[in-house]
């Protein structure tokens, strides 16, 4: 028989967060992600901290309307994006994040009409964000930014110092490290205005990829079809993407000093997905000779973490040379998809 005190536990009313949970893991998985992603923005100031939740939220609605709903859902969201953008504008350089996400938005449903852009197709999603902050510079309030973000890095490096003094460090190594962190400071002074622009376009990049992981919990809770799953091994940069390669390089060899952040942004931007398709390479590589996937990721990580630049800079020539030879032989695939006659 089943005791009182039983009984009144199964009973008893359950959360509604919980129920709904239960009855749909997907929409536990997106409570979840929301979650993880709200604590992230209590860790950051404000109002970039509202980005955390901001951009995925702008991606993933942006991806699931476009997709399921067509032309008018895509001019709604694309001028609900320059409505954004009009009224970001005016409230600082952390609002230009939400529109250029919503149009990464857009065109990410779009493709997914056809089964998921191509392996050389996915990264154009990247292009609103990058293009954002390679205009950052050039924006009246970007000097605040740089200076904001000095300051945080400066009261960091104060409290480190207070807390070595405070454990009674010594007082020559003390003073070497004090020196340290002097020189390091004038380095980063010089060098923060060309590297902010790329650090938020990883963020962006970063925080879409969030996104399009909300878009597929969502979808899978409200019983759509599945979203396309690209696996990271696939991953190809158009072959146009060298452009942007040359011209922020272009851009660093002219006299002027004021294209320099905007020239950096461009070069670094290519450059890390050049590295991230060497990755791509090397790990398709691997697996292909049935070397198995955890394996795989441990010997990138032990490499990253040995090597450093080195390795950052050998798999973006890696990258680099897959698009003239194509070592995965993914365009040639591409080319039988779209010719199945030829075969």
């Amino acid at each position: 028989m089943t005791s009182i005190a039983e009984s009144g536990r199964r009973a008893g009313p359950e959360p509604a967060f919980r129920g709904l949970a239960r009855r749909n893991p997907a929409w536990g998985r997106a409570l979840l992600l929301v979650a993880l992603l709200g604590l992230m923005a209590l860790q950051t100031p404000l109002p970039w901290g509202w980005l955390w939740l901001a951009v995925p939220a702008a991606a993933a609605v942006a991806l699931l309307l476009s997709w399921r709903f067509g032309s008018v859902a895509i001019a709604l969201v694309g001028l609900g994006a320059l409505g954004l953008l009009l009224a970001g504008v005016g409230q600082g350089l952390w609002a230009w994040w939400i529109p250029a996400a919503a149009l990464t938005g857009i065109w990410m449903g779009v493709r997914e009409e056809g089964g998921g852009p191509g392996a050389g197709q996915r990264a154009w999603m990247l292009v609103p964000l990058l293009l954002v902050a390679a205009a950052l510079p050039w924006l009246p309030r970007y000097g605040d930014l740089v200076a904001a973000v000095e300051r945080e890095l400066a009261a960091g490096d104060a409290q480190a110092l207070e807390l070595l003094r405070h454990w009674g460090a010594n007082r020559d190594w003390l003073a070497g490290m004090e020196k340290a962190v002097t020189e390091n400071a004038t380095l980063r002074r010089a060098r923060l205005p060309l590297l902010i622009p790329t650090g938020l376009f990883l963020w962006g990049g970063l925080l879409v990829a969030a996104g399009r992981a909300l878009a597929s919990r969502l979808a899978e809770a409200l019983h759509w079809p599945r979203l396309s799953r690209p696996s990271l091994r696939d991953w190809r940069l158009p072959d146009a993407a060298v452009w942007t390669l040359i011209v922020g390089l272009a851009l660093l060899l002219t006299p002027w000093s004021s294209w320099r952040p905007t020239g950096w942004t461009l070069l670094l931007g290519a450059g890390l997905g050049y590295c991230a398709q060497g990755i791509a390479v090397a790990g398709g590589l691997f697996l292909a000779r049935g070397v198995p996937g955890p394996v795989t990721v441990l010997t990138m990580l032990f490499l990253l973490l040995t090597l450093n630049v080195y390795f950052v800079l050998g798999a973006a020539m890696l990258g680099l040379s897959d698009v003239w030879l194509d070592y995965r032989r993914l365009e040639a695939a591409a080319d039988e998809d779209a010719n199945p006659g030829d075969r």
